[in-house]
């Protein structure tokens, strides 16, 4: 991890100011910025406490069978809680098990490095160890949020109304094992496990989903340790309060950690992988069946990337996967969301390193409110993402009581006509009192999409009946009515961004802050941030929201040959509708019927209820920042850039009220503004975009603060969205059809692809040692999903005697025993665009070690 003086170098670089630390926790309380998180308040870690208790002398074996350590471990758990507490030593060895139980005052410790606990695989049968993980326990809440949040017990190691835990030592918990071609096999489950039909139904088997699970706890220290494929969650923490978690390295497949209604927590000197999914992630479901604002959350002196599974902890960093399953690039963030029914208040990170990862985002889509967040003294590099991604929404996922008592987890004749799991029954001495606060309507997306003549793999609103009518609404017939709301609109207020270095961010995704019409993201402070993107992108790509997919073959570490399918513009993963049309509007001619569609790339969907990513919003017409709904936002010493020149403007301001740009700076190409605010006069209230009839009104920019000298453009956007049913308001079309065609300039197949978006990447090669006298040679190789017969490979720093054979990209050296020392050569690959380096140190030796 990168510490706070070489991060001090990195601002000076940028021309940035980087403020102490402690000045700042001793001037915070006066200047009305966000409080600083104190976090569980543990700063001197405890050693493991006797009695101890050593599994094996409960009849553990090292590769013995899984049900016999289980009972062992379990057994020695019991006799050290019925002692009054003390410690369970795992010693060196692997132990398979099922799940292990935590009880309070009883830590777990790892004797050694070799001390491993490992997932067994569920099943009875050939290829399988005998026994199954505890039934997920039963949970009148479960459907309020994902399967996996709903359930602790089907973890490989859990506990429920535990106190004063600790778990420590340098060992291993492993959810996968290594088969005899040298292939990961995840054993703990990467998916939620399955939902139960009725709210009063018992826990469902369905195997281990998690390594780690703990819920209404307190008192925990998680020190030292590693966890590797964790499955769904690798430590899934809900209403825990006083968790400290210092010095562990989890490398897995899908959440690192998650922090769930918790409060009162500490994350530090630790490190988190994990490509496909979050590494560090806030959240406030309705897991434990009531509201609990995630609160004093300190994170600080840890890294989070988003490598290969399994090679952080190899040292190897494999970058081979590309992408997420998502089809958004490596995960590994700090993200609070998207289960947010809670909210989430007083989080501090600070000293962070981000490491081939999507940026820092902040989401509140189910009603919560988010407020006095410090992000500071950070580093990104290798960002898959928006750097920062700051999103108010409306999914409103959140309990509301019913009018029948049903305990179907899904009831029929409900309240809402989607997302009826939300649902409680009406009986309040079992599930509370969630009586709806408003109401919103059920959309019709059943449309196909038309753009060549030809439909495309997504549905928009039905223009002709867009809205569904609810009959057992309060007012059936009316169809702002459709779904019952349990909760009022997500508020998002004081963030404070400050002191962030963000280096090779994607092209694609500015930073991005959106709240909603009426209800703005309120009072953003960055400063002290300078942000480089690859750049390359055009205005056109903002416009016609090409879906450029291409297949690309990848092995990812220890693991078996893979394809994924990789998109080079528009991501269709998470909104598969009107936010992948073209952005046009409709120019009618002035003396005929007839009209044609012009370019309208401003005028971008609010996208109010999908899952949000900022793929979400397609290719927006900014490259550094795009901030829409927002009152109060403040840029001070601010600098945004690019590698290779980008067509789009720098900043695009839409329904931003009260901002200033202090210090700040940015490239643009030659001839587009820096700066573009936006009028709007065809907006509506969240949730009724698509609800005919319903007056428009204005929005624009309004208080704004920038130097004279940058050159500043005003559009008006006079069109509703793509794909708003025209009505008697506005009856030009909205989206192509065959009365409206509209096709692409260049076909899809003919399209350059923007090589920007996915730049070589080098097969690592691992530094060298060599004695004196003797020759090391090695080849270095590199991948491009453009096309890796382009590559053009050179070499820098060579030491005397060295070569490189740029055709075969072949190193060659015999060094002389007067080069004994460390040698840094830096090879470059140039796929004509954007030349990417990498570093390999030989170590030549004056003599061989003893």
């Amino acid at each position: 991890m990168r510490s706070l003086k070489n991060l001090a170098a990195l601002f000076a670089v940028a021309g940035i100011l980087l403020a102490s630390g402690h000045a700042q926790q001793k001037t915070a309380a006066n200047s009305g910025r966000p409080k600083i998180a104190t976090g569980s308040g543990i700063t001197l870690l405890p050693k493991p406490k006797g009695p101890f208790f050593d599994i094996t002398a409960y009849g553990a074996v090292p590769d013995g069978p899984a049900l016999k350590n289980q009972a062992a471990i379990n057994a020695a758990i019991d006799a050290a809680a019925a002692a009054g507490g003390g410690t369970v030593v795992i010693p060196a060895g692997t132990f398979k098990s099922y799940s292990i139980r935590l009880k309070s005052n009883v830590g777990l410790h790892f004797a050694s490095k070799d001390s491993i606990i490992r997932a067994a695989v569920q099943g009875t049968g050939a290829g399988q160890d005998g026994g199954f993980y505890d039934a997920s326990e039963k949970n009148p809440f479960v459907g309020l949020q994902d399967g996996g949040h709903s359930h602790w017990a089907n973890s490989l190691i859990y506990g429920i109304d535990v106190h004063n835990v600790m778990i420590s030592g340098q060992g291993l918990i492993d959810g996968s094992y290594i088969d005899k071609n040298g292939n990961t096999i995840n054993v703990l489950s990467g998916g939620d496990p399955r939902d139960a039909a009725t709210r009063n139904m018992d826990g469902v088997p369905g195997g281990g989903n998690k390594a780690i699970g703990l819920k209404n706890s307190t008192n925990i220290i998680f020190r030292d340790f590693k966890i590797k494929n964790g499955g769904h969650f690798a430590i899934l923490g809900t209403g825990v309060s006083h968790w400290t978690i210092d010095g562990i390295i989890v490398d897995t497949n899908r959440d690192a950690f998650d922090i769930d209604t918790c409060q009162n927590l500490t994350i530090r000197n630790s490190v988190f992988n994990s490509l496909t999914d979050d590494a560090i992630v806030m959240k406030g479901s309705f897991g434990i069946g009531r509201y609990l604002t995630t609160k004093n959350i300190l994170i600080e002196k840890s890294t989070v990337s988003g490598y290969d599974a399994g090679s952080v902890l190899d040292k190897v960093y494999s970058t081979q996967k590309l992408i997420a399953s998502d089809r958004d690039g490596p995960t590994g963030r700090v993200k609070f969301g998207t289960e947010g029914t809670s909210g989430l208040d007083t989080v501090t990170i600070r000293d962070m390193v981000f490491d081939r990862s999507r940026g820092f985002a902040l989401e509140s889509v189910d009603g919560a409110e988010l407020k006095d967040i410090l992000f500071t003294d950070v580093h990104m590099k290798h960002v898959s993402s928006s750097p920062i991604f700051i999103i108010i929404g409306d999914r409103g996922r959140a309990p509301v009581t019913g009018t029948n008592t049903s305990d179907d987890v899904a009831p029929r004749n409900s309240v809402r006509l989607s997302e009826t799991e939300w649902v409680l029954p009406n009986v309040p001495e079992i599930y509370g009192s969630y009586p709806p606060v408003r109401f919103i309507p059920a959309y019709d997306k059943t449309s196909p999409a038309s753009i060549g003549g030809t439909n495309h793999p997504f549905n928009i609103v039905n223009p002709a009946a867009p809205t569904k009518l609810n009959a057992n609404s309060i007012k059936p017939s009316d169809p702002l009515f459709a779904n019952a709301v349990g909760v009022g609109f997500a508020r998002i207020r004081n963030i404070t961004i400050r002191n962030v270095v963000v280096e090779d961010a994607d092209p694609r995704y500015p930073i991005l802050i959106n709240g909603l019409v009426d209800h703005p993201v309120e009072n953003v402070s960055i400063s002290n941030v300078s942000v480089e993107y690859r750049g390359g992108l055009k205005m056109e790509h903002a416009v016609e929201q090409r879906q450029l997919i291409q297949n690309y073959e990848y092995k990812s570490y220890q693991a078996s040959t893979a394809t994924q399918a990789l998109p080079w513009l528009v991501n269709t993963f998470f909104s598969k509708t009107e936010d992948l049309l073209p952005r046009i509007g409709w120019a009618p001619a002035l003396n005929s019927g007839k009209g044609s569609w012009v370019d309208d790339p401003y005028n971008v969907p609010e996208m109010t209820r999908e899952y949000p990513e900022p793929s979400i919003f397609g290719i927006l017409p900014a490259y550094g920042l795009y901030a829409r709904h927002v009152k109060g936002l403040t840029l001070s010493n601010v600098a945004i850039k690019f590698k290779v020149e980008d067509e789009r403007p720098a900043v695009v301001l839409d329904d931003v009220s009260s901002a200033a740009f202090l210090r700040f700076s940015a490239a643009t190409k030659k001839g587009v503004p820096a700066f573009v605010s936006v009028t709007n006069t065809r907006k509506r209230e969240p949730d009724r975009e698509y609800v005919k009839d319903t007056p428009y009104r204005t929005t624009t920019v309004s208080g704004l603060t920038i130097s004279p000298d940058w050159p500043r453009a005003k559009v008006t956007v006079d069109r509703p969205a793509p794909g708003t049913p025209p009505d008697s308001l506005y009856a030009y079309p909205t989206a192509p059809s065959a009365a409206a065609p509209y096709s692409f300039a260049v076909a899809d197949d003919a399209y350059p692809k923007p090589l920007t978006v996915y730049p070589p990447v080098f097969d690592r090669v691992s530094d060298k040692e060599v004695l004196a006298g003797e020759t090391v040679q090695f080849t270095v190789t590199a991948r491009t999903p453009a096309g890796a017969d382009k590559l053009i490979y050179s070499a820098a720093g060579l030491p005397t005697g060295a070569a490189f054979d740029a055709s075969t990209r072949t190193f060659l050296w015999t060094p002389a025993k007067a080069q004994a020392g460390i040698h840094a050569v830096t090879f470059t690959v140039d796929d004509g665009v954007l030349p990417v380096s990498t570093t390999i140190k030989i170590h030549v030796l004056a003599a061989a070690k003893p």
